[in-house]
C-alpha cells in the first residue's frame, strides 16, 4: 500500500498544484473583472447653477449671452428645451433634485425641518456612494439634512456668498474658487474612479444683502458694455397694474425695486447677471480642459442644469417663486461621450428636475428606487420611448407672507395656475397662442369646464403626493 501511494503521490502533487493554479487564476480573473467593470462605470459631473433660466444660453437662442463652453457640451450631447422645476425656489428644488421627489412629499423648503433621512436614503449621492462611487460636492448645498452631509458625500467643499473670498492673502472670485475645488476633486479621484461630482455654483444668484447684487471677475468688466439689454414685453407698467393686490406687494416686487426700477439700473443689473453666467461658462471650460488633460473625458458624463428660473423684470418682478414659465423653466443638457453618435440632439418633450436623480442612477447602472416620482431620461434619449409627460404639476409651499403659495398644471398648450390662499383668482393661458402668458383667459365662461377639470387634476395630484409622504 505504501509503495502504491508512493508511486501515485507525485501525480497527486502535480494535480493539486494544477488545481491550485486554476483556482488562483479564477479568483484573480474575478478580481480583475470586478476592477474592469468598476473602471468602465462612467464618471459623472452634475453641474447646477442658481437662478439661471432656460433661455440664458447661446445655444438656447439667446443672441447676446456668451456661453461657448456650455454650448459646445450641448452640441456634443443632448439638450432638453422644455425642462421645468417642480418648485421654483432653490431649497425645495435642490431637495427634489437630490431625491427625485415633489416638494409635497419630501416636505422641505426654507423654514422647514431638515430633510427626512428616509428621503436621503434614496438620494442619488447616497446610492452612488453605497455602490462604490467616490462622491464629491462643491459649492452651495442649500438643503438641511436630518443626517450628516458626510453620509452622502465622500468629499465636500460647501461654500457660498460673498462672491469675493480671501484665499492665501488674495481676493478670489467665488465661481473661480468653486471651479478650483471641483478640479482638485477630479484630480484626486483619477486613481479612485468612478466618481460623481455635484458642482453647485452660487452664480448667477444675486447677493441679496449687497447693494450691487451681481458680481463678476474683473476680466469681464467690458463684456456686454456696449449692448443694450432688451426689456421684457411684460415689464410694462400697465401689465403690473392689472394684477390683483396680493400679487403686487410681493417679495418679487420688492426685489424688482432693488434691481430694475430705473432704466439705468435695469441695464446695469442685467449685464451683471449675464457676466456671471459667462464666468460660469469659463469655469466649465476649465473643467472640460482638465478632463481632457487627465485622459478621462471619454468616460465622464456631464449634466448641466439650473435650479429654477428667474424674472428679469418680466411682469414687474425679480427672482422666481411663481408659476410662469420664466420662473419654472430651466436649461438641461446631458453629454455622454460614450454615446456621442446619438442622432437626436434636441428634445422638446416636457421633462422635470425630479428626472435628474433617476437619470444619474441609470447612467451609473444602479436601480432606481420605486419611491422616486421622476423617471430616467435614458429611454427618451435612446429612442425607446417618444412620449413623456403630457401634463406636469408644479407647486410652491413656502410659508412666507410676501410669497403667495401657488400650484399649476401645465400641458403643451395650457397653463393653469391657482393660489390656495386666494381661490378667487385663477390664471389660464393658451401657451401656443400666448407663450409669454400675457392674456389671462380664466374669466371667460367658455373655459369654465376646463378650469374645473384642472382644479380636480391638482387636487388628485396633491392627494397622491401626500399619500407618498413618510409617516
Amino acid at each position: 500500500m505504501k509503495k502504491l501511494l508512493k508511486g501515485y503521490f507525485p501525480k497527486f502533487k502535480y494535480a493539486f498544484l494544477a488545481l491550485f493554479i486554476i483556482l488562483f487564476f479564477c479568483q484573480f480573473s474575478r478580481g480583475q473583472q470586478k476592477k474592469i467593470n468598476n473602471t468602465n462605470r462612467p464618471n459623472i459631473i452634475f453641474i447646477l447653477t442658481d437662478d439661471q433660466r432656460w433661455d440664458m444660453l447661446g445655444i438656447a437662442g439667446n443672441p447676446i449671452i456668451v456661453t461657448p463652453n456650455i454650448d459646445n457640451i450641448a452640441k456634443k450631447g443632448v439638450r432638453f428645451t422644455h425642462t421645468f422645476v417642480t418648485t421654483p425656489i432653490c431649497a425645495a428644488s435642490r431637495a427634489s433634485i437630490l431625491t427625485g421627489l415633489f416638494e409635497r412629499t419630501h416636505d422641505f423648503t426654507f423654514s422647514k425641518p431638515p430633510l427626512n433621512k428616509a428621503y436621503m436614503d434614496i438620494s442619488y449621492p447616497y446610492l452612488l456612494k453605497n455602490a462604490g462611487y467616490r462622491t464629491g460636492f462643491v459649492g452651495k448645498f442649500g438643503v438641511k439634512l436630518a443626517t450628516s452631509i458626510d453620509s452622502i458625500f465622500s468629499s465636500k467643499n460647501v461654500n457660498g456668498f460673498p462672491y469675493w473670498k480671501e484665499v492665501g492673502g488674495k481676493k478670489k472670485y467665488l465661481t473661480d474658487l468653486q471651479g478650483d475645488q471641483a478640479i482638485q476633486f477630479i484630480q484626486g479621484s483619477v486613481q479612485q474612479e468612478p466618481f460623481c461630482l455635484s458642482l453647485s455654483f452660487s452664480a448667477p444668484h444675486a447677493d441679496d444683502d449687497s447693494k450691487e447684487q451681481y458680481f463678476w471677475p474683473a476680466s469681464l468688466d467690458s463684456m456686454y458694455a456696449s449692448v443694450k439689454m432688451p426689456i421684457p414685453a411684460t415689464a410694462r407698467n400697465e401689465f403690473y397694474d392689472s394684477l390683483p393686490d396680493f400679487l403686487k406687494g410681493t417679495m418679487s416686487r420688492e426685489r424688482w425695486h432693488w434691481r430694475f426700477d430705473t432704466p439705468d439700473k435695469f441695464q446695469q443689473m442685467v449685464k451683471g447677471y449675464y457676466r456671471m453666467i459667462t464666468a460660469v461658462d469659463q469655469t466649465v471650460g476649465r473643467i472640460t480642459d482638465e478632463l481632457n488633460k487627465l485622459g478621462i473625458a471619454d468616460n465622464t458624463i456631464i449634466i448641466f442644469m439650473g435650479d429654477n428660473g428667474y424674472y428679469l423684470g418680466d411682469r414687474g418682478y425679480a427672482d422666481k417663486w411663481l408659476m410662469h414659465d420664466v420662473s419654472i423653466r430651466v436649461p438641461l443638457i446631458i453629454y455622454d461621450p460614450r454615446k456621442s453618435a446619438t442622432t437626436k440632439k434636441v428634445f422638446d418633450q416636457m421633462v422635470l428636475n425630479i428626472d435628474v436623480a433617476p437619470t444619474i442612477l441609470s447612467l451609473a447602472g444602479i436601480p432606481v428606487p420605486k419611491q422616486m416620482h421622476g423617471k430616467s431620461l435614458l429611454p427618451l434619449i435612446n429612442g425607446s420611448v417618444k412620449k413623456w409627460y403630457d401634463t406636469i404639476f408644479c407647486e410652491h409651499l413656502m410659508i412666507e407672507p410676501k410669497i403667495p403659495n401657488s400650484e399649476c398644471i401645465r400641458t403643451k398648450q395650457w397653463k393653469f395656475i391657482r393660489y390656495p390662499n386666494h381661490p378667487e383668482y385663477i390664471e389660464l393661458y393658451n401657451l401656443i397662442k400666448d407663450p409669454l402668458e400675457e392674456h389671462n383667459l380664466a374669466t371667460q365662461k367658455i373655459y369654465k369646464e376646463m378650469i374645473n377639470q384642472f382644479q380636480l387634476q391638482c387636487d388628485k395630484k396633491i392627494n397622491t403626493l401626500l399619500a407618498n409622504r413618510v409617516k
